[in-house]
């Protein structure tokens, strides 16, 4: 999907895909740092590193519904809506395959997991997403989104594939985190429209990237913690 220049502040034109660009995505430089991954890749994936995945998961989806729903609240016009509520239909709809095949199969209670402490950089997620919900503008938002969406589907995609050739590892997981394989269309390509209206909303141009960026780290860190026993 091309996105037509808008103006900016200046008066010169500026393509909504600059925004993106601009976050730079180094998803090579995102596999290699993962521990989680190079845990699956030299073999080393225990159960207790699934159970402590798909808590992470479950508390970070808490989060992200409440956000999403809020964004949509704050953002009715149809295009940043409809953005936003696809989002939260997507989160709902891994949280269907969370209760009914990856939990169960790692002997989790959804109840239990519910009421389990948080992870520190599992907290800080949750917390910088609640924080985008509240704050953002839809284009910051979006960007958020779609960042998140590119880094985590290509990270599930490659896991994936390694994680099905480990025998100790329940087919229920591999299904769950390969039903992230591709990133929506809706979702990283929907975000160029977002973009072209909050700035038609004289949302700043500046403030666009500004939680995209801290995406990458964020999410470095939670892989890192799942990865860690004890």
């Amino acid at each position: 999907m091309s996105a037509a220049p808008l103006p900016d502040r200046r008066g010169s034109s500026v393509p909504a895909t600059e925004f993106i660009d601009t976050v730079g995505i180094n998803i090579p430089e995102h596999l290699s740092a993962n521990e989680f991954l190079s845990l699956a890749r030299e073999g080393m994936i225990e159960e207790e590193h699934l159970r402590r995945f798909a808590l992470a998961e479950f508390q970070s989806q808490e989060a992200e519904f409440t956000a999403y729903g809020v964004l949509s609240a704050r953002f009715p016009h149809e295009v940043p809506g409809g953005f936003f509520s696809f989002v939260g239909h997507e989160l709902m709809q891994a949280r269907h395959r969370m209760v009914a095949g990856l939990a169960p199969a790692l002997g989790m209670s959804p109840d239990e997991m519910r009421r389990a402490p948080r992870l520190e950089p599992v907290r800080q997620f949750t917390e910088f997403i609640s924080w985008v919900a509240l704050h953002a503008g839809a284009a910051e938002a979006a960007l958020l989104a779609r960042t998140d969406f590119t880094l985590w589907c290509n990270t599930c995609a490659v896991l994936a594939d390694v994680l099905s050739e480990a025998e100790q590892v329940p087919e229920a997981v591999v299904e769950y985190i390969g039903a992230y394989r591709d990133n929506p269309p809706e979702v990283a390509d929907g975000v160029l429209q977002v973009i072209e209206y909050g700035r038609t909303q004289r949302e700043p141009d500046e403030w666009i990237t500004r939680s995209a960026v801290r995406m990458e780290p964020a999410l470095r860190a939670w892989w890192r913690a799942v990865a860690t026993s004890g």
